[in-house]
């Protein structure tokens, strides 16, 4: 097979010469067709052309034998030196005249013609695809597993945050309780609630043992009832992953384990969770979504992910703190719904109810509307506080999981691309519909998170993932920028697994190694913007110091005889007063740079995403004043009353945005225009631009395109207003020993 077109080559390499050398010197033209043979030593047909219309037939072709025959005999006269031959691509060049009347008879082959200038076309037109183009590097086939990493750390981290939390969420639910009465007590006709009075530790400790035994089963019928999760069967996965099915079996037996229990969420926002009280009571939750937009051996390496939280066992801390999040979260969503379809649910009652049963259910959600659209922001405020003592143990946990699932499956560049097709198919979620309460809900457990995932909504205008991952790469803060994050930054993630795929001699699916060296602000310069950035926070520190110094001064005037301050040493409201005051001069100091006037001189009109979210030296203190036009996204009702899901798409991508209104955020609960009532509409944002762990703007403005509603935002307003409220708040402690 090798020898034949070798032949042929040579053939008509010596043809091309020789007609070369005969347009030196021209032939005489052959008198009957001017047709110029292959094999110059075979003489042409001679034909006697009919006279009545000039046609001249070919000579019938003589029979070839089948191309099986044809391999069947060149197979066995190749000698093996013929077979290192590469075959060089095709090439279409102009040919001149000579090649052209030497190749007039195009050879038999089974390809199809290519058209000429077809490459040129292609080539020249615009891009349509906004998927980005995947290297589908190699996984290991056979791979020397990695380092097991000292798991003694992790354990006692994972302790510490249960009980920290054990600790933390009576003390908080005594606060509020104790709040709910005093307000009661300045209300006239109200009397406070005595229950209020009680101790709730021992309610709280008895409650967090009931959640974290029935969570299995409280999780099953919460995701059946609200998102509609089914049974996901084995050989349904088997269809889509052979790999998969076979790391569940395999890992589950070499631990004695019963294969965890398999579910499926009927989603197009690619999630995969693991929840459950001991591993014989796991169950997997993959969505659709995951399942139609990851490949086989993408599928099989995110399962491994949620196998190796099982090993680590943080999967039950994880399925804990989740559950008691799921109670605040799942309130405030719930009277959300209930306030907004009330309504609707008395007139869809059947007929045959009575007018009296309607009208009492009327005026009963007439009562229950207003206590339940004060509840839902409340409880949403509940559900963020308490997630705040898990957020390091979520990030932590990331990178173990991700790690031993590429010593499960040999596969770093397959756990890359699934962690980007994710962040991308959530991205397209949001834009479709919003951030939906199974994202924000259970986003704990999810392998990436949805707000980074906004970062990957428009992949195409970046042209390449790794420049949008410079910020993730390069950022000397950006570990300290992530501490209010439940996941770590992507680029990190990414670049420690294509250190693992380095390990095992493979190629990367990302080449982040030039973004890794890109140049950056002098330390000494970023430092100093990320105290200015860290303020108010640094504030808390920098108060016990100044209560520590007053304990101090009041130790000396007791020693020298000074009993008039002696009162100073070890006196505790001292120390607690003295938090809030520098909390408040962090703000006060922070304030200027934070929110700087937004003039014309220094404002950016219809910037590009792109080049904002890359910039490698970014931080939220630098305050980028610009003007955005885009499509309002978001949450519709009251489980948007406080604006925690206001998005705004733009061509080149989606942005966060964070309002606050100009008057008082109990302008909410007012008749005023709202912004979830522009909701779907193209609007003119205007605002400071921030770049952390994600990226958001801090509204200033939002106005329509006609301009007939503009909204006005208060944030420097009510950050100066923060700063007095706490200022005046240590001053009242220091002075009266007590709140």
């Amino acid at each position: 097979w090798a020898k034949n077109p070798l032949e042929d080559l040579r053939n008509r390499y010596s043809l091309e010469t020789e007609a070369k050398a005969n347009h030196k010197n021209p032939t005489p033209p052959s008198k009957e067709a001017g047709f110029v043979p292959f094999e110059p030593s075979l003489h042409p047909p001679h034909i006697n052309p009919q006279k009545d219309a000039g046609f001249v037939p070919f000579e019938p072709p003589q029979k070839k034998p089948s191309v099986d025959a044809e391999l069947n005999s060149s197979r066995s006269k190749v000698s093996p030196n013929d077979l290192n031959v590469v075959k060089k691509p095709n090439i279409i060049k102009p040919r001149s005249p000579a090649e052209n009347t030497l190749n007039s008879t195009p050879p038999e082959t089974d390809l199809k013609p290519e058209i000429p200038g077809t490459e040129e076309t292609v080539e020249n037109q615009p891009s349509i695809d906004i998927n980005p183009i995947w290297r589908q590097a190699d996984r290991a086939t056979q791979w020397r597993r990695l380092k097991p990493l000292k798991l003694t750390r992790f354990y006692l981290e994972q302790a510490l945050t249960v009980f920290v939390l054990i600790w933390f969420t009576p003390k908080l639910i005594e606060f509020l309780m104790d709040t709910a009465n005093n307000l009661l007590l300045w209300l006239p006709f109200v009397n406070p609630l005595q229950l209020f009075y009680r101790d709730p530790t021992q309610f709280v400790y008895m409650s967090f043992a009931v959640l974290f035994v029935l969570s299995p089963w409280l999780l099953d019928g919460l995701l059946k009832l609200a998102y509609g999760m089914k049974p996901l069967p084995m050989t349904t996965l088997f269809n889509y992953s052979q790999e998969a099915n076979r790391i569940l079996r395999s890992s589950c037996q070499q631990r004695n384990w019963k294969v965890p229990t398999l579910r499926i969420l009927p989603t197009q926002a690619p999630i995969a969770i693991t929840y459950g009280c001991w591993p014989r009571f796991a169950r997997i939750v993959v969505s659709q979504g995951l399942l139609d937009q990851l490949s086989e051996d993408e599928i099989a390496v995110i399962y491994a992910r949620e196998i190796a939280s099982m090993g680590q066992w943080d999967f039950l801390v994880m399925t804990w703190v989740t559950m008691i999040i799921q109670v605040p979260y799942q309130l405030y969503w719930q009277s959300a719904n209930w306030v907004e379809n009330s309504l609707d649910l008395v007139n869809r009652l059947p007929q045959f109810i009575p007018n009296f049963v309607k009208s009492s259910l009327s005026f009963l959600s007439k009562i229950i509307n207003p206590v339940f659209t004060i509840v839902s922001p409340l409880s949403y405020g509940l559900y963020r506080i308490l997630r705040l003592p898990t957020l390091w143990i979520s990030r932590r946990r990331v990178y173990y999981s991700d790690r031993i699932a590429c010593n499960l499956t040999g596969n770093p560049n397959g756990l890359t691309r699934a962690m980007v097709k994710i962040a991308m198919g959530m991205a397209a979620d949001i834009q479709q519909q919003g951030t939906s309460s199974l994202l924000e809900g259970f986003d704990l457990l999810m392998p990436v998170s949805y707000k980074q995932a906004m970062t990957f909504s428009n992949v195409a205008a970046y042209g390449k993932i790794e420049s949008l991952l410079s910020w993730d790469l390069t950022n000397p803060d950006r570990k300290w920028l992530s501490v209010n994050n439940t996941h770590p930054v992507i680029g990190d993630r990414l670049l420690i697994l294509s250190h693992y795929a380095s390990f095992w001699k493979l190629n990367t699916e990302f080449d982040l190694s030039a973004e890794n060296s890109a140049s950056i602000s002098p330390l000494s310069k970023q430092h100093s913007r990320l105290l200015l950035q860290g303020a108010p926070y640094f504030g808390i520190p920098a108060g016990l110091m100044l209560g520590s110094l007053l304990w101090l001064l009041g130790g000396i005037f007791s020693t020298v005889g000074v009993w008039q301050l002696e009162w100073l040493l070890g006196d505790f409201w001292i120390l607690a007063g003295c938090i809030p005051l520098a909390c408040s001069l962090g703000i006060f100091i922070r304030i200027n740079s934070f929110f700087p006037d937004i003039k014309p001189a220094t404002l950016l009109p219809k910037p590009n995403l792109v080049s904002l979210l890359t910039n490698p030296n970014a931080l939220p203190i630098d305050s980028q004043p610009l003007r955005l036009e885009g499509k309002l996204l978001g949450r519709k009702g009251l489980s948007n009353l406080m604006g925690q899901d206001l998005i705004l798409q733009t061509s080149t991508g989606v942005i966060k945005l964070h309002y606050i209104p100009v008057l008082t955020p109990l302008a909410n609960f007012g008749k005023s225009t709202h912004p979830v009532d522009l909701i779907g509409k193209s609007m003119n944002v205007t605002g400071w631009w921030r770049r952390g762990a994600t990226a958001w703007i801090d509204v200033e403005t939002i106005e329509t395109q006609d301009r007939q509603v503009t909204l006005t935002a208060g944030h420097p307003i009510w950050s100066t207003i923060l700063a007095c409220a706490l200022t005046f708040w240590g001053a009242y402690m220091i002075s009266q020993g007590g709140f």
